[in-house]
């Protein structure tokens, strides 16, 4: 009984987790509430990203048996139960979408940092890459 009320416990509380994770991609989270100053309306957009698991296990065992430290033998009875979920939400500003006298335009919102590492991710790559082939030419 308890181990049946345990993986029911954990199925609720990993269903709840995935719904609150849910809602963070809903359309009221991509595009923000209009903001309006003089003739000129500003909405944002985002991208919203998300990512969850989750896993539950469990376990029998009647009869089985297992040597103790003093190598007598106890038979044992076994149960077990887990569970676990987890997950991530994360959003980030992508646009500007701007409504005024000249009409609708979109402004691209750049992530200099995410510019800047990326960059230096592929100079690092590319560093490598050529030490290699250069190991690789002299070894011959």
């Amino acid at each position: 009984e308890g181990f049946q009320a345990t993986i029911t416990q954990n199925q609720e509380q990993a269903r709840e987790l995935m719904d609150k994770l849910a809602a963070v991609a809903q359309p009221g989270a991509v595009f923000a509430e209009p903001v309006s100053v003089g003739d000129y309306t500003v909405i944002t957009a985002s991208e919203i990203r998300m990512g969850a698991g989750m896993g539950f296990g469990g376990g029998f065992g009647e009869g089985s048996t297992r040597e103790d430290q003093e190598g007598e033998d106890n038979q044992g009875s076994g149960a077990g139960v887990g569970g676990g979920a987890g997950g991530m939400s994360a959003g980030r500003p992508v646009a500007a979408i701007v409504v005024g006298p000249e009409g609708v335009h979109v402004e691209p919102i750049v992530d200099v940092t995410t510019l800047g590492i990326a960059l230096f991710t592929a100079v690092g790559a590319m560093f490598m890459m050529l030490n290699r082939m250069r190991k690789a030419i002299t070894d011959r």
